[in-house]
């Protein structure tokens, strides 16, 4: 016969709590998972899911949740969680600006659509990289990477630990520079040979001045940012595997920085 006391309980349910926080921190900061196509009860599911699987092999400690201690402890949870998913989303929003860059660079930074995973209208052109990375991240196993990576966690920063170190903090600020040095070297190919186009179609509209520059220059560039786009995808899915390399690195150093005394 198995009997249940109510402090066992208690303390397999705050347990099984403070796990499915960082589990679910990530979830809603890391890309894919936080996707508006992913409903809120399938995170909900895969949380408890990977809680299930990791509570019993997680040493957590005796924390009350009701004292200042455990608000502590379910926030220091919820920040690693969100560390850890908001570094893999860099590359994601990377990507975005570069697409952003070369929609502009194109003409085309008026025709937007809804990001299916943001929620949110951006250029056609930021669209189609956008649905590039996701199958370039899943085809590298980046989902189950992030799985994995959160369940390293737990050994670098157990539960209940005191704080974490400010070196985490300035890991994720460095990562952040990926942004602006990703986005460009993405786009810079691109954008270098519409400049290109653009001052030829401006060296024969002074040629021949009676050639009207918006009827014909525009489907030009259009055309032409549309080829060099089609002819660099390899190039453009081998960038974004490395970024994403990158960020993997960088993950692990974020939280390896945060486990330092």
């Amino acid at each position: 016969m198995i009997v249940l006391q109510d402090t066992a309980l208690f303390q397999g349910l705050a347990a099984f709590f403070l796990v499915s926080v960082r589990i679910s921190a990530m979830m809603l900061a890391a890309p894919i998972y936080s996707a508006g196509s992913v409903s809120t009860p399938m995170r909900i599911l895969l949380t408890l899911g990977i809680a299930g699987v990791l509570v019993g092999v997680v040493p957590v400690p005796q924390i009350d949740l009701l004292t200042v201690q455990g608000a502590l402890a379910v926030a220091r949870e919820a920040l690693i969680g969100i560390a850890i998913g908001f570094v893999v989303q860099i590359a994601f929003a990377a990507v975005a600006v570069a697409g952003e860059q070369i929609s502009f660079a194109m003409g085309l930074g008026f025709a937007a659509m809804v990001d299916p995973q943001t929620g949110m209208q951006s250029p056609v052109i930021a669209q189609f990289l956008a649905v590039l990375m996701i199958l370039v991240f899943l085809s590298l196993d980046g989902h189950h990477i992030l799985i994995r990576q959160i369940g390293a966690s737990f050994v670098v920063l157990p539960i209940g630990g005191t704080g974490l170190e400010p070196k985490m903090f300035q890991s994720i600020v460095q990562a952040g520079g990926l942004l602006f040095s990703a986005s460009f070297l993405l786009a810079l190919p691109i954008i270098v040979a519409l400049t290109l186009a653009n001052l030829t179609i401006g060296m024969l509209t002074r040629v021949a001045p009676q050639m009207n520059i918006f009827s014909v220059g525009f489907p030009v560039t259009i055309l032409v940012g549309l080829t060099l786009l089609l002819v660099s995808v390899p190039n453009v899915a081998a960038g974004m595997s490395g970024l994403l390399e990158e960020v993997a690195k960088r993950m692990r150093e974020t939280v390896l920085a945060g486990g330092r005394g």
